[in-house]
């Protein structure tokens, strides 16, 4: 084992650090190789030449993959772990903008570190239905190379008393390798206490209070994105919690064009003209699209037969 890898005072210089590196691979531990780049570019200069090009390099390594066989059993029920793919994503300049920056602290946290700031990885999104918040969530997680994983608001509420707060416990306290953590209707665990009485709103303050502590306590390579519907409800503790709480509305007929548009190329059939006004959200026009597709394809199908 290579010594003395955590002890942050002690310099190397390139010499040492190549050597130590190659001695790294030699013995196949890519941990090891990574904790040796760390302390090297420690001793650089954060506006120096090499510091952000050899910091990028770093950063991109890629995430371990949770893997469900390696988690207790009673957290495998609450939470899916997922490789993210490709698939078609629309983000509008705003949302892409917003990614962006959050790429870019993310990869630049020693800089961040050095200014006395922190990097945002907490991030609510929210806003009505069918316009791909979780789209986006995945989106992010294959950005980043973090392996995605959902938490099933249905599982994790209990109907046992303070059974919701030890499953929110379990989730944080077992989650600690890099990875994107998604929850959906973060309302169903985050309302606004006090507003009811007796045993609910008991309940309702345990989890609050469970989830207050427990975000917090978050690796700070773990990235924490929620959604929610229903913003107004949130306890605004909770919110506050949040570093980014960012509105995904309804698209305007601009954003409903460029979609259409969009995603007639990604399904590669011939483009038609729609009444968008017709429909409040992409989900909506995505059905549509879809059941088009589907009837091109059957009819090129049947002139080939």
């Amino acid at each position: 084992m290579i010594e003395q890898l955590n002890k942050e005072e002690v310099k190397i210089n390139s010499n040492e650090a190549i050597s130590r590196m190659i001695n790294s691979i030699n013995a196949n531990s890519l941990s090891d190789f990574y904790k040796i780049a760390d302390q090297y570019v420690s001793t650089l200069s954060v506006n120096g030449e090499h510091y952000g090009r050899i910091k990028r390099s770093i950063n991109q390594k890629p995430a371990k993959l949770l893997s469900l066989s390696e988690l207790p059993s009673d957290l495998k029920k609450l939470i899916t772990v997922e490789n993210e793919k490709d698939q078609f994503t629309y983000l509008n300049p705003n949302t892409s903008d917003l990614i962006s920056e959050l790429m870019s602290e993310w990869e630049n946290r020693e800089v961040y570190k050095f200014h006395n700031l922190t990097v945002r990885n907490k991030i609510l999104l929210h806003g009505p239905t069918g316009n791909g918040k979780t789209t986006i969530a995945r989106h992010v997680a294959k950005l980043s190379g973090l392996p995605f994983v959902e938490v099933s608001s249905d599982m994790m509420i209990d109907s046992k008393i303070g059974s919701t707060g030890q499953n929110i416990r379990k989730v944080f306290n077992n989650i600690t390798e890099p990875c994107l953590i998604f929850w959906d209707e973060i309302d169903s665990v985050g309302r606004t206490r006090g507003k009811s009485n007796g045993s609910a709103d008991t309940e309702n303050e345990r989890m609050v209070n469970s989830i207050l502590v427990n975000i917090e306590k978050l690796n700070n390579d773990v990235v924490f994105i929620a959604a929610t519907n229903r913003i107004e409800i949130i306890d605004p503790a909770f919110l506050r919690r949040f570093d980014v709480k960012f509105l995904i509305p309804n698209p305007s007929l601009s954003d409903k064009e460029n979609y259409t548009k969009s995603l007639f190329n990604f399904y590669k059939v011939p483009s038609q003209n729609l009444l968008l006004n017709m429909y409040d959200n992409f989900s909506q026009i995505k059905d549509v699209i879809i059941d088009i597709a589907r009837k091109h394809v059957i009819s090129e199908l049947s002139k080939k037969g």
